[in-house]
């Protein structure tokens, strides 16, 4: 089967290493490039895990990892605000990866890390499906707390499929993040999008995690003044799993794991050299102030 004109766009922090290296497998089977957009600093403004990120960019050469860096003391307040704040840096991952599409990409999935895709089956889906035909699509998933076996009975769509014409840096630094995507672009659109099959294509395993991990998780990420997360999170692993979660309230059911999530250590053999690019400050600030101006940039990849 061919691969159509088709990118994948993946958020990244060194906290989602246990899950980047199946994002990045699955995401190659369908993708005809494949950015991964990680800042120097958490949003918390600890430093990143430069040797992670080294090791990682080793172990798959065939994608492009743009770092940028963390300043928000030089971000124009209005954009800040516009963004609301710690959210703001989630969309900046996503500008920064979409400024370096390829000229032959016509179509963008955005995902974050945790985000898992049943690679094959969206090869399939794409061959059979009229995807191209709608200027957006939210892709329908599986959800996941704890284990990779404690499925949710509940389905979301976080993942958004859209089509390059129809984005800009305005769109992308919307407060409400990849759902502005969808909610502002215009029809054709659709949402709960799945598989030929009936079944969703992608699994988010974003709480399928150590408690470390997790609190680390609730620290660091753009959502972490909307609650008390570290409260729950204490709390969730002072006993063993309810079948509910302190996130959405959920239900669950056990299932065999499409992609078994190993608690253990991660290790990432290298592969030949990384592909990175690595901003500057004055490269960034010029991507960001494109909202200003509601104009594109593309920046030469080498």
């Amino acid at each position: 089967m061919r691969k159509h004109q088709v990118a994948t766009i993946v958020n990244f922090c060194t906290n989602e290493d246990r899950f980047i290296a199946l994002c990045l497998k699955e995401a190659l089977r369908f993708s005809r490039q494949v950015i991964v957009s990680v800042s120097d600093h958490f949003f918390d403004g600890t430093k990143e895990n430069r040797g992670r990120l080294d090791e990682i960019g080793a172990a798959f050469p065939e994608c492009l990892f743009v770092e940028y860096p963390f300043v928000p003391k030089r971000i124009p307040r209005t954009l800040l605000k516009k963004g609301d704040g710690t959210r703001f840096w989630h969309n900046v991952s996503r500008l920064v990866g979409f400024s370096f599409l390829r000229p032959e990409i016509e179509t963008v999935f955005f995902l974050d890390a945790d985000e898992i895709a049943d690679g094959e089956r969206v090869q399939e889906w794409l061959e059979s499906s009229d995807y191209h035909q709608h200027v957006t699509l939210k892709m329908a998933n599986y959800w996941y707390f704890r284990e990779s076996r404690y499925q949710a009975e509940s389905w979301e769509d976080s993942i958004v499929l859209a089509q390059k014409r129809a984005l800009n840096a305005d769109l992308l630094l919307s407060r409400d993040e990849r759902q502005a995507i969808y909610d502002c672009l215009p029809n054709p659109k659709r949402g709960m999008v799945t598989g030929i099959d009936g079944a969703p294509l992608f699994h988010h395993y974003s709480w399928v995690r150590t408690k470390e991990e997790m609190l680390k998780k609730v620290q660091t990420w753009g959502h972490r003044g909307e609650r008390n997360w570290e409260k729950f999170v204490e709390e969730e692993f002072q006993k063993p799993f309810t079948g509910i979660d302190f996130v959405h309230g959920y239900r669950f059911k056990t299932v065999e794991p499409t992609h078994p999530i190993d608690m253990g250590p991660v290790s990432f053999p290298s592969r030949g050299k990384g592909k990175r690019k690595i901003l500057e400050e004055a490269d960034l600030l010029k991507i960001v102030k494109q909202a200003r101006s509601g104009k594109s940039l593309f920046f030469r990849l080498f």
